[in-house]
């Protein structure tokens, strides 16, 4: 019994010799002249190849008096609706700290929206809205509002 067990050592022997001359091999081709890895460095590219589109919109650009308007807004980056941010709305508000964003949003279901009272403006006075998206520390916007009458 012990002579088999030397042979089966001995004809491991090679081939582990073989598999630590070719990783040996892999390792010194790999090498530069100057003896370091040489290693593939990614840099940013100063221009986006992504493409963003950003919608605002009024569910009514002309509402009576006592109506309240819907605003919607969705962020689009190549052609998929993003979600799971915040989407942020301002437009004139004398009632409204100044720099606060009248309507913050979640945004599910392709958009986010915000309810706006339309008692609050002046007859045949456009109210200019914004409506701002911060992704991935990239700010999109667009403009939208309505008239009340």
């Amino acid at each position: 019994m012990p002579s088999s067990i030397e042979v089966k050592t001995v004809k491991r022997a090679p081939l582990l010799i073989l598999f630590c001359l070719l990783l040996s091999s892999c390792t010194t081709s790999s090498l530069s002249k100057s003896g370091s890895l040489t290693t593939p460095v990614m840099t940013p590219s100063p221009t986006s190849e992504d493409i963003f589109q950003v919608y605002a919109w009024v569910d009514n650009p002309d509402p009576a008096r006592d109506d309240r308007v819907i605003l919607s807004g969705s962020l689009i980056k190549n052609g998929v609706y993003l979600g799971g941010m915040v989407m942020q709305a301002t437009w004139p508000d004398e009632a409204q700290e100044r720099g606060v964003p009248n309507c913050l949003s979640q945004v599910i279901y392709q958009r986010g929206q915000c309810i706006i009272d339309v008692s609050r403006y002046p007859l045949n006075v456009y109210v200019p809205i914004t409506v701002i998206f911060n992704y991935r520390d990239q700010i999109f916007f667009a403009h939208t509002g309505f008239t009340p009458h």
